[in-house]
């Protein structure tokens, strides 16, 4: 009798969350609705509709509201938000006159218009969704090689936002690009960059059987493509229906069906992995190579160092032949060897010039046939199912059939997710776009919007910012300077203990939350600080200088840690499990999984390394020699301009004044060497403080 009760708790939350589907249709599975704005109270300081549904809010709960930001706190927060980098002390004082105590919302607006025309904005949102798309130089997992070519698929996500492309045909190039009509070669060799979307996730390339490979690597298509589109967890129904969510193990196997039947191209050595694959050649469609051609030496060493290598592997296999025996080590380091030439020689043409490979896929020429595996398992396959979608997201009528003549499906997905009558698309990206500006999303779980997420703390304005997204025709950047542009983006973050007690976790908005800048940012700030920044966009793959081959074999760490360049950090080698130092004490994501919202950590390794790191050691340095350049009367202005965005105030110039003084006392030599020494100790104080990686 107990282990019947129990059975039956444990069945309780699908039965419950089917019943509940059967009765009503659960919030984020209905059309977003149009809803008049919100009558307030206080008339006076809304800026728009999204301020009168934050303020019908807050008024209902009894809050007022905060006060606004100061001119300069609001200028840094843009620059950051927007670009990710700190704005120039003389910048900053242009901006802060322009804008002016009132908060001037024309200068303002001239500010955002002109931050996202930057091509910085790309690459700080850019980021943002390569960390979505779980992006990566390599495959992780078992046996982690190394992408050679996915730097393509990143380029192409920051490009597109910076040209804000429509979100609907963001979309549709991503999943379908290769089966999308086009112009041009160009344009076809673009659009399979874009399915990179579904080629960089992880895979387990050491797996011996293959049928358990591709079973995983449709798996991660799946979960990916939902999760970063739809918010919903479709993978939990791989072996059983979904234990929350209303989507039965069917609707797994109709979305397999359309993955199965697509062939992904990501390209790795056969003898370093069990689970190979070829690229796709775009040579001469107009895609930057991201290699030099050979000279006629190279060349001839390249054909020479590939035949040697044959030789040698023909002489150990007559060797093992004959009867003689050869180790392990030796018979698979003469196979790498042989292995990695070849594909190296292949990857030129007969006069040494480089061919275009890119990473992507293709519908399969002879389609597979798809059925329901019995608890997932591969021996146990149960009825046959056709290309299809969700039928949670169809809950007036039946879910649309695939009737496909040709084709895997892909195309039809694509559209299926990018309609705007798809009731769930147009809310999340507008949700993931809340979450990047205001430190978490209206659904506070932005990647899950299934029954086991968070509900959003204000539904009729999700809603309002979906179909707003939709009315624009797709376009991000009006929806993120809608948003920037309102009172509740421009409130200041200052603390309020009574406000505090009614709302801690701030669901309400009644201040601007402080935000700790994501790892690239805190990177990059310090170059820009420095003066070192290299904004150029590297003409070559940085990870082409660890090699190819597996992480550990072919391929070493440190070798691929100790990759740097003065470039913005989106461009990093970003190899899963070998992240640079700094993105990993700053809980830059591993890229295994979306990661639509980032982990914030507060750990005593990070003051360490900023106090000890070499790198941080070189942009205090070069910070001083800026500031050495300046009268003594200028260095402490610029300096807190630079780094905090604001001047110092009174004791802050008497302490530096005293810190200065007394590291010069200290130090022998040449007085200019200490008067150095003391600005580059000063520098690398303020790039070690709390302030300077924190937006208030």
């Amino acid at each position: 009798m107990k282990r019947l009760l129990l059975l039956t708790l444990l069945a309780a939350p699908t039965c419950l969350a089917q019943q509940s589907a059967k009765k009503e249709v659960f919030w984020s599975f209905r059309p977003p609705a149009t809803v008049s704005s919100p009558v307030v109270k206080n008339t006076e300081w809304p800026l728009g509709t999204v301020d009168r549904f934050i303020l019908a809010a807050q008024e209902k709960k009894g809050l007022s509201q905060s006060k606004a930001a100061e001119p300069r706190v609001l200028v840094r927060r843009l620059f950051f938000a927007l670009c990710g980098l700190p704005p120039a002390a003389d910048v900053m004082e242009h901006w802060n006159r322009e804008i002016g105590p009132e908060l001037n919302q024309t200068a303002i607006a001239a500010l955002v218009d002109s931050l996202l025309k930057s091509p910085r904005f790309g690459e700080h949102w850019g980021q943002h969704w390569l960390d979505v798309a779980r992006f990566a130089e390599s495959t992780g997992g078992d046996a982690n090689g190394i992408h050679l070519h996915a730097w393509r698929y990143r380029d192409y996500v920051i490009d597109n936002l910076n040209a804000d492309k429509p979100f609907d045909r963001f979309i549709r190039e991503q999943i379908a690009g290769d089966l999308l009509p086009i112009s041009s070669d160009k344009e076809w060799a673009q659009n399979l960059v874009a399915t990179g979307f579904l080629a960089v996730g992880q895979k387990l390339v050491g797996e011996v059987e293959d049928r358990k490979f591709f079973a995983d690597l449709v798996d991660e298509q799946i979960d990916a493509t939902t999760r970063a589109f739809l918010g919903l967890t479709v993978s939990c129904a791989r072996c059983h229906d979904h234990k929350t969510d209303p989507i039965p193990q069917a609707d797994y196997y109709a979305l397999a069906a359309i993955f199965r039947n697509t062939e992904t191209h990501y390209g790795l050595i056969k003898a370093q992995s069990r689970q190979y694959s070829t690229l796709l050649d775009v040579t001469g469609m107009g895609l930057p190579v991201g290699r030099d051609a050979l000279t006629a030496q190279q060349l001839a060493d390249m054909k020479a160092e590939r035949e040697a290598a044959a030789q040698k592997m023909d002489d150990i296999m007559r060797t093992i032949r004959g009867g003689d025996g050869v180790t392990r080590a030796m018979l698979r380091r003469s196979r790498t060897q042989r292995d990695e030439s070849e594909a190296l020689m292949q990857s030129y043409d007969a006069q040494g010039n480089p061919l275009t490979f890119v990473m992507g896929v293709q519908d399969r020429d002879a389609p597979l046939e798809t059925r329901i595996l019995e608890r997932g398992e591969l021996d146990k396959p149960g009825a046959p199912v056709t290309p299809g979608f969700l039928h949670a997201l169809h809950p007036q009528s039946s879910p649309p059939v695939l009737r496909l003549r040709e084709g895997s499906g892909r195309l039809q997905l694509a559209d299926w997710l990018a309609s705007p009558r798809n009731p769930l698309t147009a809310r999340v990206i507008a949700n993931r776009a809340w979450h990047w500006l205001f430190g978490q999303g209206l659904v506070r779980t932005v990647d899950d919007f299934g029954f086991t997420g968070d509900k959003p703390t204000h539904p009729e304005l999700l809603d309002f910012l979906a179909l707003r997204l939709i009315e624009h025709k797709g376009s991000l950047k009006s929806l993120i300077r809608e948003l920037v542009l309102t009172r509740t983006w421009q409130q200041a973050s200052s603390f309020d203990a009574d406000k505090f007690d009614h709302d801690p976790d701030n669901l309400l908005l009644w201040r601007m939350s402080p935000r700790r800048l994501e790892a690239e940012a805190v990177r990059d700030a310090m170059l820009a600080v420095s003066g070192k920044l290299d904004l150029a966009r590297p003409a070559k793959p940085l990870i082409a200088a660890a090699g190819e081959g597996t992480v550990g074999q072919a391929v070493f760490e440190p070798e691929i840690r100790k990759i740097e360049a003065p470039v913005r950090s989106v461009y990093l080698p970003r190899v899963r499990s070998v992240l640079p130092e700094m993105m990993e004490l700053y809980d830059a994501p591993d890229a295994s999984n979306v990661m639509g919202a980032r982990e914030t950590t507060t750990v005593p390794l990070q003051a360490l390394h900023a106090l000890n790191s070499a790198f941080v050691r070189q942009q205090a340095e070069a910070f001083a020699d800026r500031l050495g350049k300046l009268t003594v009367f200028e260095q402490l202005d610029h300096a807190w301009l630079s780094t905090f965005g604001r001047p110092p105030i009174a004791k802050e110039r008497e302490l530096a004044n005293a810190f200065s003084f007394e590291i010069e006392a200290s130090l022998e030599g040449p007085r200019t060497q200490s008067q150095r020494e003391a600005l580059i100790t000063l520098a690398q104080s303020l790039l070690c403080a709390a302030e300077f990686v924190v937006v208030d």
